[in-house]
C-alpha cells in the first residue's frame, strides 16, 4: 500500500449526519465530538453508555463493514477503499431522497408490514466527470427493483450475510416497539460491493402522508434520480 494515499474511513448516516447512532441526538459544534465507533468507524455515539446499548443490533454490520474493508485493504487498492467511502458518504447525504422511495416503491403508506418482507435494490453508477463534482454529485441512480426477503436471503447466504440480516430484522423489530413502521431495507450496489442500508422510518401514519403527498408509484427510479439532483 502506497504511503503517499490516505485511506478514509467508510462514514455510515450517523457520522455524515452526525446524529448519535442508537438515540438520533444531534452533535452539538460547539460541543466535543461525539464518539466512533472504535471498529467499524461508521457509526457515532453521544455516550459510552448509548454505545453499549447499541451493540448486539450493530455488533454484525461492524464485523462485516470492517472484514470488508481490510479485505480491500489487503488486496494493496487504497484507491478501492477511498472510492467506497466516497459511494457510502454520497448515499448517506441523499438518505431523505432514498427513505421516499422505498416507501413509495414498496407502498409502505398503505401497506406499512410489507418493510418485514420486502426491499428494494438499486444500482448506483458513477458519473464519468465524477473527478469534477462534489462528493454529492458523483453518482446516479441507473436502475433498480422490489426484493422479497427470500431473495435478499439468497444473496447473503454466508455466515456473514445471515448475521447482517439478522442484525436488520432485529433493528427493524425494534423500531416497530418504538412506534415506527420500522426500517426499511435499501440494497446499494456500486464498484461491485453491494451496502445494505438501513433507513429508519416514521410512525404509520407520518408515513402514510408522506407518501401520500407525492407518490412516486412506479415512477420512483426517474424520481428518484431528479431528487439527488436536486438535494
Amino acid at each position: 500500500m502506497s504511503n503517499s494515499t490516505k485511506v478514509k474511513d467508510f462514514k455510515g448516516q450517523s457520522r455524515v449526519l452526525k446524529v448519535c447512532h442508537w438515540c438520533g441526538k444531534k452533535q452539538d459544534p460547539k460541543q466535543k465530538s461525539f464518539q466512533a465507533c472504535g471498529r467499524c468507524k461508521e457509526v457515532i455515539y453521544c455516550s459510552k453508555e448509548r454505545q453499549v446499548a447499541s451493540w448486539p443490533l450493530h455488533k454484525a454490520p461492524c464485523k462485516a463493514s470492517a472484514d470488508v474493508k481490510k479485505k480491500i485493504e489487503e488486496g494493496g487498492n487504497p484507491n478501492l477503499t477511498n472510492t467506497i467511502a466516497t459511494f457510502k458518504k454520497w448515499h448517506s447525504m441523499h438518505n431523505d431522497a432514498l427513505r421516499h422511495a422505498a416507501v413509495c416503491a414498496l407502498n409502505l403508506g398503505y401497506k406499512p408490514k410489507a418493510v418485514n418482507e420486502n426491499f428494494l435494490f438499486i444500482e448506483i453508477t458513477q458519473k464519468p466527470d465524477h473527478q469534477d463534482l462534489p462528493i454529492k454529485r458523483k453518482y446516479a441512480p441507473t436502475g433498480g427493483f422490489t426484493m422479497t426477503l427470500e431473495e435478499v436471503e439468497s444473496i447473503f447466504r454466508d455466515a456473514n450475510g445471515l448475521a447482517i440480516l439478522e442484525s436488520f430484522k432485529e433493528s427493524n423489530e425494534h423500531m416497530q416497539k418504538k412506534g415506527g413502521v420500522g426500517i426499511v431495507g435499501v440494497l446499494l450496489e456500486a464498484h461491485g460491493v453491494m451496502d445494505l442500508v438501513k433507513i429508519i422510518l416514521p410512525t404509520p401514519s407520518a408515513t402514510k402522508l408522506n407518501q401520500m403527498a407525492d407518490n412516486w408509484g412506479e415512477f420512483w427510479l426517474p424520481r428518484l434520480q431528479a431528487a439527488v439532483e436536486a438535494d
